[in-house]
């Protein structure tokens, strides 16, 4: 997918109470905004059978995009259409590689 820049980037709820309580996440965050400010697309997209239901459900997802961060995490985000603003970036969520997997299916424990 080509480069696209992002007019912003948001933080889910959820998220940015995370990281009131881990401080330690923040940088890693705020740079993947950064990049994301950049290229919105910067992420791997997940196929859209592959989202998962309880994504779809909780934040009515139906584009998603997974973000490689250091020490095996990963952050999911969706682009969404802001009136005024345009489509922009949406970090949704902060995972271990570990609960990544089972998110996804890949490990059932």
């Amino acid at each position: 997918m080509s480069r696209r820049p992002s007019p912003a980037v948001y933080v889910s709820r959820e998220l940015s109470e995370m990281l009131e309580r881990e401080p330690r996440f923040r940088r890693w965050i705020d740079e993947m905004a950064d990049v994301l400010r950049d290229n919105m697309f910067a992420g791997d997209a997940i196929p859209k059978r592959l989202i998962p239901r309880a994504l779809k459900e909780r934040y009515g997802v139906t584009n998603l995009y997974r973000y490689r961060l250091p020490e095996g995490y990963r952050a999911l985000y969706t682009l969404l259409y802001f009136e005024g603003v345009g489509v922009c970036p949406v970090i949704l969520m902060l995972l271990s590689h570990g609960d990544y997997e089972r998110l996804f299916g890949y490990r059932d424990s």
